[in-house]
């Protein structure tokens, strides 16, 4: 949901609207000069920023509507084309929709997230293999980062959801998939499909099912090599 805040606005629009439904890019067709800010006042500090980037968010909440082969095969696409060192390529996706695997992969994702993540058409894993050793071992975890923020960024795109999950049963998910500790790291688990309306979710979780704020670009980038502290939480 996002409110919009219309300059010069014609007599029959508020110069206030709320748009539900709609994603950012949509709106800006709309409404090509606006101000869009959505429930957690995530604005963007350039004008040349992707929408997609403030669209995606973590929902918890997802419809029983299937995610279709060839949307999955987009995800998995894009997480293909992802930079990665030498291209080494070392992102693992296991998945499981509504097949024999179903119960066993729900069973990986922790107690707490289980609750919610049980509803949504797809779950899985991210894992990297690196497949090599030494210095370029180091940059797996990383370029599987860029793998699945690649994967999560289409699915944006595609109007579905992504959550990721370290909260996973790690010693349960090694023995079920039968990877190698010394060969492959479970980085964390995935529910994948389109937002629900929130009704499926606890009293806690609908409290929480907003997207979250981010500190400014000015915290994190510096130009040379120092940087100031880490800002505090909160």
């Amino acid at each position: 949901m996002f409110t919009v805040e219309v300059d010069n606005a014609p007599d029959n629009v508020p110069s206030t609207t709320v748009l539900a439904g709609l994603r950012t890019e949509q709106i800006s067709q709309l409404f090509p000069r606006v101000i869009l800010m959505n429930e957690a006042n995530r604005t963007s500090g350039s004008p040349l920023l992707d929408p997609v980037f403030i669209d995606r968010w973590s929902p918890r909440s997802f419809a029983d509507t299937p995610v279709s082969d060839e949307q999955l095969a987009a995800l998995f696409e894009a997480a293909r084309w992802s930079p990665s060192w030498m291209n080494n390529q070392p992102w693992l996706f296991l998945y499981e929709t509504d097949g024999p695997d179903r119960a066993d992969m729900e069973a990986i994702i922790s107690e707490f997230n289980r609750s919610w993540a049980s509803a949504a058409p797809v779950i899985g894993l991210v894992v990297s293999r690196p497949g090599v050793e030494g210095f370029m071992a180091r940059t797996a975890e990383f370029d599987t980062g860029a793998a699945t923020m690649a994967f999560t960024h289409q699915a944006t795109k595609l109007g579905l959801a992504v959550h990721l999950m370290g909260g996973i049963e790690l010693d349960l998910a090694y023995e079920k998939t039968g990877l190698d500790r010394e060969t492959a790291n479970i980085l964390c688990g995935f529910a994948l499909g389109h937002q629900g309306d929130g009704t499926n979710l606890s009293e806690k979780h609908q409290a929480q099912e907003k997207p979250s704020p981010r500190m400014s670009a000015a915290a994190f980038a510096f130009k040379g090599l120092k940087a100031a502290d880490r800002p505090s939480e909160g």
